[in-house]
């Protein structure tokens, strides 16, 4: 697996995790209302309709879209009389909350937005108290994942770029940008540090993401890796002025081979693998395929001169 891909996968891995965070807190809510209105009651409510006696929950798990809830908690009463029909109205939606929740995510908290959706997934009417409480939760899980500190350890590689991803935004369909930073620690280990929204790979957003890792205690840049974007570059010489830069060697094959007529594209794939691999060290002074027009090969050398040692890491695994 590509760096670029790896990076791709983990922040997916993020967005994911951040929609079954709400879709579990929208479910869990949802189904206190339906049992409140169960029992004709709320929690430790006494009232002379009353009807029965809450009896703790029981926790299961969900498959979703965005991957499997663990541990969802959901109520029951003492008699065993409550019945819910949450779960077979969330699979009939077929994504459309995980698309709601991914909306608010990138756009913001909208209280309309969770009324609409608790509308669709229960027969019983979710009051406004409720969707207040699932937008406060909401808020808060992202509060906390944004604002997580980074003061205990240092992040001695950053690698920037941005995952594009279709949203309904308003009345139509956008591309939306999302600038995405992935950190390796000395040990290693990758890490999605921050996710932020952009309509287009402008510097000021990259700098401002930049800013704000440093605003949570982001400590020991060495060097930062992603494409040839002049905005990036920039944001990291003015917020990381200490660190050093280099190309993503996925980026740069890209550039390569857009110089490159279709039928060679193959042959030119294979050897740009294998002059950048180790086993193919001994290559890399091997002539370029003679199908190539000299004004192709000008280009592809002059490019492939900038992915010599020392300019061109691929990300630390």
């Amino acid at each position: 697996m590509t760096p670029k891909h790896e990076f791709e996968l983990d922040v997916k891995r993020d967005v994911e995790a951040r929609v079954r965070q709400g879709v579990k807190a929208i479910l869990e809510e949802v189904l206190e209302e339906e049992m409140a209105e169960h029992l004709e009651a709320g929690y430790r409510e006494l009232t002379p309709t009353r009807r029965g006696e809450r009896n703790g929950h029981y926790q299961r798990n969900l498959l979703t879209p965005a991957g499997k809830i663990e541990r969802l908690g959901a109520p029951r009463d003492r008699e065993g009389e409550f019945v819910t029909e949450i779960f077979e109205r969330y699979k009939r939606m077929t994504g459309d909350v995980e698309e709601a929740i991914l909306e608010m995510y990138l756009s913001g908290i909208s209280v309309r937005k969770i009324a609409g959706v608790t509308e669709a997934l229960s027969r019983v009417k979710v009051g406004k108290d409720a969707v207040s409480r699932i937008a406060r939760r909401l808020e808060e899980e992202q509060r906390a994942w944004r604002e997580k500190p980074l003061k205990e350890k240092a992040y001695p590689y950053l690698y920037l770029d941005a995952t594009y991803l279709k949203v309904r935004w308003r009345a139509g369909v956008t591309s939306m940008a999302i600038l995405a930073c992935v950190g390796v620690d000395e040990e290693g280990f990758r890490e999605v540090l921050a996710i932020e929204v952009a309509g287009s790979e402008k510097g000021a957003a990259y700098a401002s993401l930049l800013r704000g890792l440093l605003d949570r205690g982001l400590k020991g840049v060495r060097l930062v890796v992603s494409d040839d974007h002049e905005g990036i570059k920039n944001a990291v010489a003015g917020e990381l002025p200490g660190a050093g830069w280099q190309r993503c060697v996925v980026h740069f094959e890209r550039n390569v081979l857009s110089a490159v007529p279709a039928s060679s594209i193959t042959e030119v794939a294979q050897d740009l693998s294998r002059r950048s691999s180790r086993s193919g060290a001994r290559r890399r002074r091997e002539p370029w395929p003679r199908s190539l027009s000299s004004s192709t090969e000008s280009v592809s050398r002059r490019r492939l001169r900038c992915s010599r040692p020392g300019s061109v890491m691929p990300l630390p695994t």
